[in-house]
């Protein structure tokens, strides 16, 4: 009998974790002497061209470079039992159809991204990943203002260099400065 896929989805604002779960959960993987294979945007320079993944509180995990999700299908090893893939919302809509694939050739599937802009729509592909998941983590972050649980991040700068951030969200991967803040319902509204 063939194995069932599985799919499990980390989704939350910026700072809340995604990716330190994503690294938790294939840290464990590997110790139970799981196949292992971990993806991330090829676009994702925020802390370098290392090949790893990098959460904000310094965890790293080895990961392979992809230029979109059919990459990412194609560098999947028949013998890998797990594929993790983060920052997913820089993947768009053709993510969807590869992780249908990977659980039809029985892989467990573990994908970590924002479920929303920094303008509160919601971020394709999570919500399609969501709503398709055996299991959903839904992270918060902590509310740079008042420090309550934050739901949603803010872009906090007004300059034109990020307008474009409008029309390609992905962009953030080549940001310096802290030009987001974790931001709660009610803190949302605030300046």
């Amino acid at each position: 009998m063939k194995p069932l896929g599985f799919l499990e989805v980390i989704a939350g604002p910026m700072y809340c974790g995604k990716t330190e779960e994503l690294i938790r959960q294939v840290r464990r993987a590997t110790i139970g002497k799981k196949k292992v294979q971990v993806f991330k945007h090829h676009i994702d320079l925020r802390y370098g061209k290392e090949k790893k993944v990098f959460s904000h509180g310094g965890l790293t995990f080895t990961s392979e470079l992809a230029k979109d999700a059919k990459h990412i299908y194609r560098k999947v090893k028949k013998r890998t039992e797990i594929v993790a893939i983060d920052e997913v919302q820089w993947f768009g809509d053709d993510l969807v159809l590869v992780v249908e694939k990977l659980l039809e050739e029985g892989k467990h599937v573990i994908v970590a991204g924002l479920g929303m802009t920094f303008d509160r729509k919601p971020f394709v592909p999570m919500p399609t990943l969501m709503t398709m998941a055996d299991k959903v983590t839904k992270l918060s972050s902590v509310c740079s203002i008042c420090g309550k649980d934050a739901v949603f991040h803010k872009r906090v700068i007004n300059d034109t260099s990020a307008d474009s951030l409008k029309s390609d969200p992905s962009l953030v991967s080549t940001l310096k400065a802290n030009v987001y803040e974790a931001r709660c319902r009610l803190c949302f509204h605030k300046k």
